[in-house]
């Protein structure tokens, strides 16, 4: 599938900025019209080149080699696999590349061309696999504390220590707990970049996703549950937590925490992610498609961290001499 513009037959892609369909060649405003292709899904459905290349296991939306048209694979959105939501890029291809800057251009040991116009011009929009979880839970909390009061009589300090069952008993629903449900993208950095505005979503449409690649789900709700019921379980902890204040020290005899799944759907979220090699390895930084958050540890350059240190002690030793002749000339 591919949505071409009505007025000069060029790929109309999704526009962050503008929230709307735009036409990058004749400037048209939501003149697209959906082409879907009646090829093999490894062929783009606008020039017939072969996507070989591009199309993986779960590839669901990629950028033809050839032509440069944004393809979407049909039968990848579609069935089994048509999301129940979709939350639209909010920031732009310049506004990612400029919040990337913003966080990590004035870092001193950054290697030269980590932020080029080069590099960055390889940064893509994705649209990552998640499964939104609601749960139902009922909890149940048992611990001893502690309350500490001293005082003074005489020639004597007294301290009392005052021991107190804890008991709480928490009802908590959850409502879209998200996991990502893609193997490419690493939980640890999917994790971070939470929190989405969730009120975003939007029923699925294929129009938000031309422009941008797209992954199908990799792995089952099922098999993701787990990760789910983690986070929820951690929520509930810290609920529970955060409800007992007053003692000196707490321990935890029991926690119990009961989970009923009551919904899953299937959603795709917005990523930008740039990749930047630096000494045959790759670095990953991901910037959250629609609140902007960015998330990335830029690599060191080690002749930038020696010519600190140079000029460090350059400067140190002739701050020194500086000293000692003046010391000298007083005397």
């Amino acid at each position: 599938m591919i949505f071409k513009c009505k007025n000069c037959g060029g790929n109309i892609v999704y526009d962050p900025d503008k929230g709307t369909m735009c036409c990058p060649h004749c400037e048209g405003i939501d003149t697209e019209e959906k082409i879907v292709s009646t090829e093999s899904i490894k062929t783009c459905a606008n020039c017939g080149a072969p996507m070989d290349s591009v199309v993986l296991e779960h590839t669901s939306a990629t950028k033809c080699p050839s032509c440069g048209s944004y393809v979407i694979l049909d039968e990848r959105v579609q069935g089994d696999y048509e999301p129940d939501k979709i939350l639209p890029f909010r920031i732009s291809r310049n506004k990612a590349i400029n919040l990337l800057r913003d966080e990590f251009g004035r870092r001193v040991f950054t290697p030269e061309g980590f932020l080029s116009n080069a590099s960055v011009s390889k940064i893509e929009g994705t649209y990552v696999p998640f499964f939104m979880y609601d749960y139902d839970t009922d909890s149940e909390y048992r611990g001893t504390g502690t309350k500490v009061r001293s005082w003074t009589s005489g020639d004597y300090e007294y301290t009392e220590t005052s021991y107190y069952d804890i008991h709480r008993v928490m009802e908590a629903d959850f409502k879209g707990v998200p996991v990502d449900a893609s193997d490419y993208m690493d939980d640890q950095y999917m994790d971070l970049m939470e929190p989405y505005a969730y009120e975003g979503l939007e029923g699925f449409e294929e129009k938000y996703m031309s422009g941008f690649l797209g992954e199908k789900y990799n792995r089952s709700e099922e098999e993701l549950a787990e990760r789910a019921e983690k986070k929820v379980g951690s929520a509930v902890e810290t609920l529970v937590d955060e409800s007992i204040s007053g003692y000196a020290t707490v321990k935890k005899k029991r926690f119990d925490v009961n989970a009923k799944k009551t919904r899953v759907e299937y959603a795709l979220l917005p990523v930008w992610e740039y990749v930047f090699r630096y000494h045959n390895e790759n670095y990953k930084f991901h910037v959250n498609g629609q609140t902007g958050k960015v998330v990335g540890k830029t690599p060191v350059s080690k002749e930038k961290v020696l010519l600190y240190g140079f000029t460090v002690f350059g400067i140190t030793a002739i701050l020194g001499s500086m000293l000692r002749l003046l010391l000298v000339a007083l005397l």
